[in-house]
């Protein structure tokens, strides 16, 4: 088990295991280039707790609940002031990722009740209709690229949701804006002209601006949608202020990039496992027919719950956590973490550990039948911890909701394939990762 602050180990303490760095730049060019699959090498070779030096800081690495438990209590790890100034210059400083103690406790409570039940039946509208919208077209004759349809198709649901965009229609501009704000979370921060840094801070300015013209239209006219949500949420006499929600509604529109991600390999994973699919497919066509979808027939799709969750669990989409500092020396079975050190969850190498899950690179959906209360916490797409009081990201319910009702909405109607001889395994060199390859796809109408 982790041990307490200033608790006396059995044994001397040991420092954290690391590798050799470069002088001045560290692991920052190696980090970049590939995020997950350095974390990944560097946890196989030095276990659950290790140091790397990014962007000028060492930094402590923690892979697998036990070591993340230590990152989660906020008694060891602070978050304000400890991301690299270009990521929260990027996101705001004030974002509720970058908040601790009563400050974070008090915007989650308000921003979650954007996330309940209800609020999300409201939602299943709005994305039914840009799902129909793109369905309708995948299934033209023909092959093509899946990723940057899913990407459009993300984003088109996403404007729906945080800005109150038409969702029978498309904003490309939208699109390139976080394309270029996504490039820039792993650029260095220089600001010269037609740098990513400085394409990234200039899309970063053109989104709020769509997003304080939403807040004017929403107030005026508040509607079901997620902004709308947010203005309207109370607690007590507590609510967001107008840049809260300004900060806030930007945050969950730039997250919302890893859920097309998500989508992408949820898609990869179904039709290359032609049993699942077809397993899937029997639920929701039992369950769910021919009718509307609704937020009580989604609640019976139990396999494709699981289906859902494994692929999250086999391709994850971010490689880390926001960065924190660790506030106190804390010790690990006899490893130091010293105070002072950047410390940062790694998502990706504790999604495939295999301490936690016996194989963790098959794609197996009924492993979630039995799980064990480890591979519950290991389970961490979103972050870990409780979502009331933790890190854990506010909108994973509407995540999980988007998975469902896209999956369902496809199974149910249609049939897809794949050509051999593409990349399925993630992009490397990026925030969130894709299929590599594009994800080369070709969509028919079932038949009947």
């Amino acid at each position: 088990m982790a041990e307490p602050a200033g608790a006396i180990a059995s044994e001397v303490p040991r420092e954290l295991p690391s590798r050799f760095s470069l002088p001045l730049a560290g692991d920052t060019l190696s980090f970049v280039r590939d995020p997950a699959g350095f974390l990944e090498k560097r946890a196989d070779e030095l276990g659950p707790v290790f140091r790397i030096s990014v962007f000028g800081k060492p930094t402590a690495c923690f892979v697998g609940a036990e070591a993340f438990s230590i990152l989660l209590d906020d008694r060891n790890v602070q978050r304000s002031g400890a991301n690299p100034p270009h990521v929260e210059e990027l996101f705001n400083p004030q974002a509720v990722p970058f908040l601790d103690g009563e400050a974070h406790r008090r915007r989650k409570r308000l921003l979650l009740q954007a996330f309940t039940p209800g609020a999300l039946e409201g939602y299943l509208p709005i994305l039914a209709q840009v799902i129909d919208r793109y369905a309708e077209k995948w299934s033209k004759p023909g092959t093509f690229a899946w990723v940057p349809e899913l990407s459009s198709m993300g984003f088109a649901i996403a404007a729906s949701l945080f800005v109150g965009a038409d969702p029978s229609r498309d904003d490309p501009q939208i699109e390139r804006d976080f394309g270029a704000f996504a490039d820039g979370l792993l650029s260095l921060p220089v600001r010269l002209p037609f740098t990513p840094f400085s394409r990234a801070l200039q899309a970063r300015d053109r989104l709020l601006g769509r997003v304080d013209r939403a807040i004017d239209e929403h107030e005026k006219r508040p509607t079901t949608n997620v902004l709308s949500r947010l203005l309207a949420a109370r607690d007590g006499n507590e609510k967001l202020s107008r840049e809260e929600v300004r900060i806030e509604a930007f945050h969950f529109f730039g997250a919302y990039a890893a859920v097309i991600g998500g989508l992408s390999f949820l898609a990869s994973c179904l039709g290359r496992d032609r049993e699942v699919m077809a397993r899937a497919r029997t639920e929701v066509v039992r369950e769910v027919g021919s009718a509307a979808l609704d937020f009580g027939a989604i609640r019976k799709l139990g396999y494709l719950d699981r289906v859902c969750k494994e692929s999250r669990r086999v391709f994850p989409v971010l490689p880390i956590t926001f960065f924190g500092k660790v506030k106190r020396e804390c010790n690990f079975h006899g490893i130091r973490i010293p105070a002072g050190h950047q410390a940062v969850g790694c998502i990706g190498a504790t999604l495939l550990d295999e301490r936690a899950f016996p194989d963790p690179e098959r794609f197996d959906p009924d492993r979630w039948l039995n799980a064990t209360e480890e591979q519950k916490r290991a389970w961490i797409p979103h972050g870990g911890g409780i979502h009331t009081e933790g890190h854990r990201c506010a909108g994973e319910a509407l995540a999980t909701l988007m998975f469902h009702c896209f999956a369902a909405t496809l199974l149910r109607r249609f049939d897809w394939t794949f050509p051999e001889g593409q990349d399925f395994s993630p992009t490397k060199g990026k925030i969130f990762a894709t299929p590599a390859g594009g994800l080369r796809v070709r969509i028919s109408l079932l038949p009947g």
